[in-house]
């Protein structure tokens, strides 16, 4: 079962826009009115749900994800391209991270997310590479934490990934 935020995302007042609101006042990417409000710390929780999931199934996103919400939306985009980076190992992160959302398909009023998306693949890059966990195989070689053994699937689930 993967594991998702308990935030669902900010509405803008102004344009009605959904984004993710990782700060107390942080502009709505879509017209840059300063919104207050509802906000969610969203790269440390983005870490520690990539640490949850790269236990759990090997990678950051899950089979089964499902985006019910804005933020399920760029967890979903911000999970693809971590594990993509993982494979191609490029050297410039930034230009990576462009061509990864000018690749992404979008939901139809979402477009904006990707300047966000990008300022947010940075903040969590600045930790990741400096988070022992994210080096060679920890994650693989510490154990299971205590609330994840609930919800870890199956052995022979995790031999196919």
């Amino acid at each position: 079962m993967p594991i998702h935020l308990n935030y669902q995302g900010t509405v803008c007042a102004k344009c009605g826009a959904e984004f993710v609101a990782n700060k107390k006042e942080c502009p709505c990417p879509a017209c840059g009115s300063i919104n207050v409000g509802d906000f969610c710390d969203f790269a440390a929780a983005t870490i520690a749900t990539m640490k949850d999931h790269k236990q759990l199934y090997g990678k950051y996103f899950p089979e089964s994800w499902f985006s019910g919400s804005v933020a399920d939306s760029v967890q979903g985009v911000v999970f693809e391209i971590f594990d993509n980076y993982e494979i191609e190992k490029p050297e410039d992160f930034v230009a990576f991270v462009l061509i990864q959302l000018e690749i992404a398909e979008w939901e139809e009023g979402q477009e904006h997310l990707a300047v966000q998306i990008e300022e947010l693949a940075l903040e969590i890059f600045n930790i990741y590479r400096q988070d022992p966990d994210f080096k060679g195989n920890s994650l693989k070689e510490k154990p299971i934490n205590p609330k994840l053994k609930k919800i870890i699937p199956p052995p022979a689930a995790l031999d196919k990934i």
